[in-house]
């Protein structure tokens, strides 16, 4: 991926992230008028991902719920 590129999806992550819930969910349906649902998908799941590797407390948040979940589904049986 180019570095224009690259910058160009940072800025939506970001601009997504600084959206409250009801001005992200008007721009994924906007989004729906010229993306495939695979594509919005993707871009969830990058949004998602960004935000996970550039804000710590939210890492560290993931990081805990997914080894809470884990250590559950390994100790009941």
């Amino acid at each position: 991926m180019d570095a224009i590129a690259m910058k160009r999806m940072e800025d939506f992550a970001k601009t997504i992230l600084y959206a409250n819930h009801s001005q992200q969910e008007k721009v994924w349906q906007a989004l729906e008028q010229t993306l495939t649902k695979d594509e919005i998908s993707g871009l969830k799941r990058y949004v998602g991902l960004f935000h996970m590797f550039t804000d710590q407390r939210f890492y560290d948040a993931v990081k805990k719920s997914v080894g809470q979940q884990l250590y559950k589904e390994l100790h009941t049986a």
